[in-house]
């Protein structure tokens, strides 16, 4: 019985983790998002350097600080078409496909798919790497993105 218990415990924290990161995916830039995030959070983004951004933002302050920042440069973005995958002997780490898009200044689209690895403790996210085409969201933001001309 103790087996059936610890399989049952595990597909349920799987699919709590599946909601955790659906919600913070959903919330982007809002308060309730913000309140997802463990003081210790650690937002890694490989490819931002090539957009004159650091690749990693450690603690709260620092990753609610981006998160603002890119509010304010995609504004209206909203994400959809979200799939996750659970890691089979890890409950509390996610991987998620989804496409994200937003109006650009110039009246077009900023259309972009972006990959995400998450892991969550507590109820609160404590990992997230994110990835994402920069060149799509270098053309969206009309050649710049936070002073960075495109190259």
């Amino acid at each position: 019985m103790s087996d059936q218990t610890t399989t049952i415990s595990t597909a349920d924290t799987a699919a709590e983790t599946r909601e955790l990161a659906e919600r913070v995916i959903r919330l982007l830039g809002s308060e309730e998002q913000f309140d997802l995030f463990a003081d210790d959070i650690v937002m890694e983004f490989p490819y931002g350097p090539s957009l004159g951004q650091p690749a990693r933002h450690e603690g709260k302050a620092a990753v609610i600080a981006y998160v603002n920042q890119l509010n304010e440069k995609l504004a209206g973005l909203t994400m959809r078409d979200m799939t996750f995958y659970s890691v089979e002997g890890d409950p509390t780490t996610v991987f998620i496909e989804y496409v994200g898009d937003a109006p650009t200044p110039g009246g077009n689209s900023y259309v972009q798919t972006y990959v995400n690895h998450m892991r969550f403790s507590a109820g609160k996210l404590v990992y997230m790497r994110e990835l994402w085409d920069t060149k799509l969201i270098i053309d969206a933001s009309s050649g710049a993105f936070d002073g960075q001309q495109a190259g």
